[in-house]
């Protein structure tokens, strides 16, 4: 049997075309048989019996078949094919044997032996006997394959299969899983779904050995019974550490809204817990994000918008968040879990916010200062009495709290009233405005029951846009320089969680331009602020900030950010990135140095790069380097093989992994080798971690 077809469904239609003019042109043989069409160098018929010899083409309602010979029973529909027998079913379903017998009128059929492919998956099923009916085909004893037919790269054998048409999926017992000829490894039932819909089902599992925690396997098992939500369930096993469960909940509950709902549980064993002196032995948490618009806007009228977002982490030590898996992971030490509330109409604002923090670095959290909840009301800029003069009014209400040391409740209101007008035809702008802010500030647990804050500053404001095209390019260009006055404040707050910004004397000096070339595309970007400070008691000059981009094409991006403080006589800030993107790389790099007022340094390097070998290869690389420290945050270096039918990834990884000892605050570093190997497109396949890990220091 020859199985080396590809594109069936082009191929027999065009040789129905080709048969069928044959057909008319030589012999002009045809039989019509109630639904059923039959095209035949001969036709002869005895009783209800009808035979057909050479060239044979068949078409019904659901079948397109050509074949050597067929007979055809009128009264019982029994088809009975030989030799050469190539049969197409539905849009992307054909199939080829050389012996068949198929019921028209039921759909029961047999096959010896049978060769299935599926178009639209490039799934393919080959065996020496195949039954069939209306919903299934069941076959014994056959491989299963989306590579070449011929020495395909991978296979599964297995004893007994079923496929059912009607739900798209393969059920395969006594597996065995070969690439090219050697078996691999074996599975008493595997299933999948040979269409790309949404499925219920074993997902990748993850396999992998630390040094520490013994072997490791993940089974996640996903639900998918509803096109509304899905349910994935993540059960865990690290031989030598102990074992949990991991199970998200994902939903669409409106055309505008959707969420997800995480609950993890880990359990460690006590001679593990002992070993590394951690501070809990179950690590527990939970997750909840939900976005939506037109959470209440719909009920009052069509110009009213509003939007919720949450995004809630809780935990009892970070190692809830380590244990979800084997990944790489930048994990920050202080865990921020926010809601936002927002309407708006016409010019009117109002907002609710809240935000809370957990310090994994801690062993509890009763002295950390959570922001629940900010209140917010904003009115954004309208005309008063005159088109020209302009005002805005934002107030906010901020409660702090905390279970020891000082809470808060803050009152703030802010209003700017700016007055604008040009001067030589539009040439030069000037504005002029005055600014009011107030904030009153109530404690709980402080001797001094409150605090009030309050000032008035005036800006003057000059400025010009201009712009010019020349040969080769376009040029705009905006230069302004603010002068700002204080004209009155109280006494400062004494807290240091509540912030209020000081406005001194000074004049603020900004350049920004824009350069394009002549088809309008944005090719550099350059921006210059420098302030400068009256007042006696600060220095001079501020940072001088100069910013500068160049968008060379749509593949190579450049950027850098310095700020240079004259009071120290230093860089206060350099940050510089690269991103290049042409047809067969993708590479970007970042670096970041900051020295802060209080001597505070930061230096640090992230690079990322991926190379495309061809059709099949890429290799890729990634590293996040802290000069500072002297000290890999991580590393991940590997290769991607890839081709029609399967994939395969190699990746050599490092990263330093925060938790929580008894001790305090402490961290390990993992080093070893991950593993992927995806079966394509049935989207199974293995994972393989081998690690090493290695404590780090605690911090008290």
């Amino acid at each position: 049997m020859n199985l080396g077809m590809t594109k069936l469904r082009a191929h027999w239609l065009l040789m129905f075309r080709v048969l069928l003019l044959f057909c008319f042109s030589l012999t002009g043989l045809i039989a019509e048989i109630q639904n059923v069409e039959l095209l035949a160098n001969s036709v002869s018929k005895e009783g209800t019996i009808i035979i057909a010899k050479g060239e044979v083409v068949i078409y019904s309602e659901r079948y397109l078949i050509t074949a050597d010979r067929a007979i055809y029973d009128e009264q019982n529909g029994d088809l009975e094919l030989f030799g050469n027998i190539n049969m197409l079913r539905g849009a992307s379903e054909s199939s080829r044997s050389n012996h068949a017998r198929i019921n028209l009128r039921t759909d029961e059929a047999d096959f010896q032996p049978f060769f299935l492919f599926d178009q639209q998956s490039d799934i393919w099923i080959q065996c020496e006997n195949a039954i069939g009916g209306p919903a299934y085909y069941l076959t014994q004893k056959a491989i299963v394959s989306s590579c070449n037919v011929q020495d395909p790269d991978w296979k599964i054998g297995f004893s007994t299969g079923r496929l059912n048409r009607q739900t798209s999926f393969l059920h395969l017992y006594n597996t065995l899983f070969y690439i090219q000829d050697i078996p691999v490894f074996y599975l008493p039932y595997f299933a999948f779904s040979t269409d790309k819909s949404r499925r219920t089902g074993l997902l990748i599992p993850s396999i992998g050995y630390g040094s520490s925690e013994g072997f490791f396997y993940k089974q996640p098992l996903y639900i998918a019974e509803n096109n509304s939500w899905d349910l994935e369930f993540d059960p865990q096993i690290r031989t030598s550490r102990g074992m949990g469960l991991y199970s998200t909940l994902r939903f669409v509950d409106s055309p505008y809204s959707k969420g997800s709902v995480t609950l993890g549980h880990f359990r460690e064993e006590s001679d593990y817990a002992q070993s590394e002196n951690l501070e809990n032995r179950v690590h527990e948490g939970y997750e909840i994000e939900y976005q939506r618009s037109q959470l209440f806007s719909h009920l009052v009228d069509s110009i009213t918008r509003d939007g919720l977002w949450i995004d809630f982490t809780y935990l009892n030590d970070i190692d809830y968040l380590n244990l979800a898996d084997n990944e790489s992971k930048d994990l920050d030490s202080l865990v921020t879990s926010r809601l936002n509330y927002y309407m708006s109409r016409n010019k009117d604002y109002i907002g609710l916010y809240g935000k809370y923090y957990i310090d994994t670095s801690k062993v509890d959290n009763d002295d950390t200062l959570q922001e629940l909840p900010t209140l917010q009301y904003h009115r954004f800029s309208d005309n008063l009495l005159i088109p020209n003069l302009l005002y805005s009014v934002d107030t906010q209400y901020h409660r702090y709290d905390r279970k020891e040391d000082v809470t808060a409740q803050q009152y703030e209101v802010s209003i700017p009233l700016t007055f604008y007008f040009s001067i030589f035809d539009d040439f030069l702008n000037m504005s002029i405005s005055e600014n009011i802010y107030a904030t009153h500030v109530a404690y709980d647990r402080r001797n001094d029951p409150s605090d009030t804050f309050s000032r008035n500053y005036h800006k003057f404001s000059l400025y010009t846009d201009l712009a010019k095209a020349y040969a080769v390019f376009y040029h705009t260009m905006y230069l302004g320089i603010d002068y700002i006055v204080p004209s009155w404040d109280s006494c400062a707050i004494t807290e240091s969680f509540i912030s209020t910004d000081v406005e001194y004397e000074s004049l603020n000096a900004k350049l920004v331009q824009y350069f394009y070339d002549t088809a309008g595309k944005k090719r550099v970007r350059h921006s210059l602020n420098q302030p400068y400070y009256l007042e006696d008691s600060l220095y001079k000059y501020g940072d001088l900030e100069n910013e500068l981009a160049f968008y060379i094409s749509s593949d190579l991006i450049i950027k850098s950010e310095l700020n240079y403080s004259y009071e120290y006589k230093r860089f206060s800030k350099f940050q510089s990135s690269v991103v290049w993107n042409p047809d067969n790389y993708k590479f970007s790099l970042s670096h970041t140095y900051e020295n802060d007022v209080a001597n505070s340094k930061e230096n640090f390097l992230t690079a990322s790069l991926k190379m495309y070998h061809g059709k099949y290869y890429n290799t890729f690389g990634e590293i996040d380097y802290d000069f500072e420290d002297n000290y890999m945050n991580s590393l991940k270096i590997g290769i991607t093989f890839r081709k029609k039918c399967w994939e395969y990834t190699l990746t050599y990884k490092e990263d330093v992994t925060p938790k929580l000892t008894s001790a305090g605050s402490s961290s390990v570093t993992n080093r070893g080798f991950f593993i992927m190997f995806n079966l394509l497109p049935i989207g199974g396949g293995i994972k393989y971690d081998f690690s090493i890990e290695e404590s780090g220091n605690t911090t008290e």
